[in-house]
């Protein structure tokens, strides 16, 4: 199996709740994607930074470095920059706060000495309108940085996908239709560009 089969199954297993649920969006779901159970699981997090590495040679993008807003994109981060060193093309990771820091040098962005021109990917586990993603760009942008790749793990395919396809070079590795239409199938790639997807937190 390939590690995106193997994703698409832990994904299935352990991310994927039923029931009634209201987003971060506020918006009302009868499922959740908890993709910080896979995301953070040991053998989930080393399909997850293979499959980031994976969909970034498909689209054509060499980043200087990957991150995204804490925390969803935390776990995302750190298995791809392990994994990218594991291959021995290592990209530097960084995160992005909420809000930069009142104290001490006050960055917003942690883990990345020098942004000015730094060609930068921008993760994130799931997204439903893309707001996270959106204000991980923005702090990348107001640092100096060109936002050359976004990817979600997960599109919900409910708009943010599509506001984030309109302005960047974006992909995800799975629809939610796909984990969810047939969940004892593995996942198959979808032509075209897929979407992008945040979970409730």
């Amino acid at each position: 199996m390939s590690h995106r089969e193997k994703l698409a199954d832990l994904l299935r297993a352990k991310s994927i709740k039923r029931g009634d649920f209201t987003l971060a969006s506020g918006k009302t779901s009868n499922y959740y994607l908890d993709c910080r159970l896979t995301t953070l699981d040991p053998e989930g997090a080393l399909h997850t930074g293979h499959c980031i590495l994976e969909l970034l040679d498909e689209m054509g993008v060499k980043p200087d470095a990957i991150g995204g807003l804490s925390m969803g994109a935390d776990p995302v981060v750190s298995a791809t920059i392990v994994v990218s060193a594991l291959e021995k093309r290592p990209v530097q990771g960084f995160l992005v706060r909420k809000e930069a820091k009142d104290h001490g040098r006050k960055k917003q962005i942690e883990g990345m000495e020098e942004t000015q021109g730094k060609r930068v990917a921008i993760v994130d586990d799931v997204c439903t309108t893309g707001g996270s993603t959106l204000e991980a760009i923005a702090a990348a942008e107001r640092e100096g940085c060109e936002v050359v790749a976004v990817i979600s793990v997960v599109d919900r395919q409910e708009g943010g996908s599509d506001a984030l396809r309109a302005k960047y070079n974006y992909r995800s590795i799975f629809t939610a239709r796909e984990l969810l239409t047939d969940e004892s199938q593995p996942a198959r790639r979808t032509g075209g560009p897929a979407g992008s997807a945040r979970t409730a937190s």
